[in-house]
């Protein structure tokens, strides 16, 4: 019933990612339900737009306002005319700017007087209370042509006992988009922590294997030094343990040498789509902005301290759609 009336309103309703109104129910009774909607503009403007938001409400219904009175408060240069009921904000909208002529304002507020005293639910609305000490210059000439009586006040108090945590959520599209996008990046970095623990401690286990296995080759050596005859065969078997080597080193680890690579690229602009790690090679595939940007990931390839031991070279890239594709390859220092 609620979006039909919205839409009755000529006010678009959205449900995703999250619905742009809100309901409070300001009354209940047997026959009657009084309710008030806070709506969200779409689009949403960016500068209200707070990423780290709980819930966005219209700032009057924070406030206790006047019973059986209509309010009218300065916002940003406008005329804001609320009516309440029971002291709490029913609805609210722009009368004009604080320019306007005094006899334009009373006229609306009588046709606002006599539109809601049709209301039986909200009561009859006697007066009208000015709020802020600018508008209070307007009390005596605006009591010369308005049929209300007129108030003022320096401020409206705030209703302290509101429970604005019991506020349905409301947030701009915007908004829940950068709270997931951040959630996502969190789930992101513990997983990516996790592996990373993992990775250290299958390093330090595998460290401390070969730790091991070079203790026991010393032995080894040492046995064989005193048996003679087969202290070559123990050298040749150190031979090829050093020819292990490049496999065990931890600079060499393909997963090592993309998190270097992948740690050049900028925010955006540059999409790797292959990556291939063999013992001596490094080939590199993908797609950037433009031929600029893909030579400028080539430059920061060769510039990077532990990457340098590689001999990189990259063809020019082809561009099509102003998409620039590359290839990029590196090659061992001092490998065939």
């Amino acid at each position: 019933m609620i979006e039909a009336q919205l839409e009755k309103r000529g006010i678009v309703v959205e449900t995703t990612p999250a619905p742009n109104f809100a309901c409070h129910i300001l009354a209940q009774t047997a026959l009657n339900t009084v309710v008030s909607v806070d709506v969200l503009v779409n689009p949403f403007p960016d500068t209200l737009a707070v990423s780290r938001a709980v819930n966005y409400s219209a700032a009057l219904r924070l406030k206790s306002l006047p019973q059986g009175e209509l309010v009218v408060v300065e916002e940003q240069g406008l005329l804001v005319l609320a009516v309440n009921h029971l002291g709490r904000l029913w609805h609210s909208h722009v009368l004009g700017t604080v320019e306007s002529d005094v006899t334009d304002l009373a006229r609306e507020l009588d046709i606002a007087k006599f539109s809601l005293d049709v209301q039986q639910a909200l009561g009859s609305v006697r007066a009208v209370t000015l709020v802020g000490s600018k508008l209070a210059l307007l009390k005596n000439e605006l009591a010369k042509h308005s049929t209300l009586e007129i108030h003022t006040t320096p401020a409206l108090l705030p209703d302290r006992a509101l429970k604005v945590d019991a506020f349905p959520k409301l947030l701009p599209p915007s908004v829940c988009e950068a709270q997931s996008a951040r959630s996502r990046r969190s789930l992101y970095a513990r997983i990516g922590v996790l592996v990373t623990a993992v990775y250290v401690v299958l390093f330090v286990f595998g460290w401390m294997y070969l730790s091991s296995l070079e203790t026991q080759a010393a032995q080894l050596r040492k046995q064989v030094a005193e048996s003679g005859p087969p202290a070559e065969e123990v050298k040749q078997t150190a031979k090829l343990w050093r020819q292990l080597e490049p496999a065990i080193e931890a600079q060499r680890y393909p997963v090592v040498l993309l998190s270097e690579i992948t740690a050049l690229m900028p925010p955006s602009g540059v999409l790797l789509k292959r990556f291939e790690a063999k013992p001596t090679e490094i080939e590199l595939r993908g797609d950037a902005r433009d031929a600029q940007t893909a030579t400028q990931f080539f430059d920061d390839l060769k510039k990077h301290p532990k990457l340098s031991r590689y001999k990189w070279d990259m063809p020019v890239p082809s561009v099509k759609d102003k998409v620039a594709s590359f290839k990029i390859q590196g090659k061992l220092e001092g490998e065939g």
